[in-house]
C-alpha cells in the first residue's frame, strides 16, 4: 500500500500543493491533460464519498479514472492533494453561486446541486467528528468570507437583524443537503421519494420561501426582497 494511502488528514505532510512533482511517462498527460484531471477528480470524488478520506485508496482512484498512479502523483501529489483540489472545486462553485444570487436563491440552487452531485455531501458526512479534515484551513478561510458576506446581506435586509448570521448559515446549509445526507428522514417527514426530481423541485422552492419570509421588511407584492427569476 502506498504511504499516502496510510495517512490521515490529521498527520499527512506536506500537502499535495507543496509536493515536488516529477513528469510522468504516461502518454495521457500529453494527449488530454484537462480531460485527464477531470476524470481523476471525478473518480476521487466517488472514492472519498464511498470511503471517506482515511478509507480512500489512490490505487482505486487511478483504476476508476483509467490512469496510472504516477499520473495522479504528478497532478495532485497524492491523496491529500486530491482532497484539497476537490475542496477547492466545491468551495469555488459554492462561492460563485453565493456571489451571483440572493441568499434565498443561492440555497435553492444548493439543494439542486447536492441532488445532482451528491459525492461532496457524502464526503463531508464521512469526515470523522473531532478530527481535522484535510484542507481545513483553506475551507475555514472561505467559510469566514461566506459569513462576512451574509452579514452584508443581513444589513441589506435579506434576513432579519435579530438573527445570528452563523446560525442562519448553518441551518440553511443543513437544509440544502438534508435530502442527500438523511434521505430516510426526508422520506418519512415528507412522504415522498427524496431522490425524485419532483421532490427536489418542491423542497428547494420551499426552502427559498422560508428564507424569503425571514426578510427584514416586507416588499411590494410581486417584488419580494429575495425573489429572482428561477431556472
Amino acid at each position: 500500500m502506498a504511504a499516502e494511502d496510510r495517512t490521515s488528514g490529521k498527520s499527512e505532510a506536506p500537502s499535495g500543493r507543496q509536493q515536488r512533482r516529477r513528469s510522468p511517462k504516461d502518454p495521457d498527460r500529453q494527449r488530454d491533460p484537462v480531460g485527464t484531471r477531470r476524470a481523476i477528480l471525478a473518480a476521487a470524488g466517488a472514492e472519498f464519498a464511498a470511503h471517506g478520506f482515511d478509507g480512500a485508496r489512490v490505487v482505486r482512484i487511478a483504476e476508476a479514472a483509467g490512469v496510472s498512479h504516477q499520473l495522479i502523483t504528478y497532478y495532485f501529489g497524492g491523496k491529500r492533494g486530491l482532497y484539497e483540489a476537490l475542496s477547492d472545486q466545491w468551495l469555488e462553485e459554492s462561492m460563485r453561486v453565493s456571489r451571483t444570487h440572493t441568499f434565498a436563491e443561492a440555497v435553492r440552487r444548493y439543494v439542486h446541486w447536492a441532488h445532482e452531485d451528491p459525492a461532496w455531501v457524502h464526503t463531508l458526512t464521512r469526515e470523522e467528528p473531532g478530527t481535522r479534515p484535510p484542507a481545513e484551513d483553506e475551507r475555514a478561510a472561505e467559510l469566514f468570507k461566506h459569513v462576512e458576506e451574509l452579514r452584508e446581506r443581513q444589513a441589506r435586509g435579506e434576513f432579519r437583524s435579530d438573527l445570528d448570521v452563523g446560525a442562519v448559515a448553518l441551518v440553511f446549509f443543513a437544509a440544502s443537503i438534508a435530502p442527500v445526507a438523511i434521505p430516510w428522514i426526508a422520506r418519512e417527514l415528507s412522504g415522498q421519494d427524496p431522490a425524485s426530481p419532483e421532490f427536489i423541485d418542491a423542497y428547494a422552492e420551499q426552502v427559498r420561501r422560508i428564507i424569503a419570509a425571514l426578510a427584514e421588511a416586507a416588499q411590494d407584492e410581486g417584488s419580494p426582497v429575495n425573489g429572482e427569476p428561477r431556472d
